[in-house]
């Protein structure tokens, strides 16, 4: 994806969740454990301002806290702000300027496409707190399905070594091109690829449904599943964001 259309994700998602966390503020949110959808902007404005004042300076920055005491309308008004100062910095970045991530590139375009998903998927929570999410746009969410296996779950199985014995698992969009081969090595090391292959256990659905799937947001009912389905709900059960 091109940085304008991370910029239209963030833009058009943020919008989104502003809007649901309007309809109710005090909702519950499912995939949050013991969050509402005040916990829920806090953390999202929080980190729209920490990535914006990191892609300004290129250095990290410090984690931003709402005023004191901001809630219902002020605190949404704060988060909103976060949100503006979000889009202001990557419309005038350079992607290619050095920033410092955790993860790979070592540019500010890395921001880019962490800030649309990290948006579209806290979008989804909101919305689905509050009535019926809208799906992931579809090439969207196969480059979060992408940026998940070799960003987010490597940075989480470093922390669980010894959990897996090498199992494998297979991710066959349907909606598009989109193939993934994941192993899950008993160091806690994720080796991963876009390559057709054969896994303990695949599944199958739109890149939106994969991509929530991973994240534990949707169930693997939701999508076609063969072969070992234990392996699908130990990863449900153990892999958690």
């Amino acid at each position: 994806m091109e940085t304008a259309d991370y910029i239209e994700a963030v833009r058009n998602r943020s919008a989104a969740f502003l809007a649901a966390a309007r309809t109710d503020i005090d909702a519950p949110v499912a995939h949050c454990p013991n969050w509402t959808l005040t916990d829920l902007t806090t953390h999202v404005g929080g980190v729209w301002g920490w990535a914006a004042a990191t892609v300004t300076t290129g250095a990290r920055a410090t984690f931003p806290s709402p005023p004191e005491g901001a809630r219902g309308s002020g605190l949404i008004e704060w988060a909103e702000e976060q949100g503006q100062e979000l889009q202001m910095a990557l419309s005038t970045a350079d992607p290619d300027a050095n920033c410092w991530t955790f993860g790979l590139p070592r540019s500010r375009r890395f921001w880019f496409r962490r800030q649309a998903l990290e948006t579209a998927v806290h979008a989804w929570d909101a919305e689905n707190a509050v009535g019926e999410p809208t799906s992931l746009e579809a090439g969207l969410a196969s480059d979060g399905i992408d940026e998940f296996l070799t960003v987010m779950l490597p940075r989480f199985m470093e922390r669980q070594a010894g959990e897996w014995d090498g199992e494998s698992v297979h991710l066959h969009r349907t909606d598009g091109e989109g193939e993934w081969m994941v192993q899950l090595g008993p160091d806690g090391k994720v080796s991963s690829e876009q390559a057709h292959g054969k896994g303990d256990v695949a599944l199958r659905g739109p890149a939106s449904s994969l991509y929530l799937w991973c994240l534990n947001r949707m169930p693997a009912d939701e999508l076609e599943v063969f072969g070992d389905r234990s392996v699908a709900d130990r990863w449900t059960s153990g892999i958690t964001f």
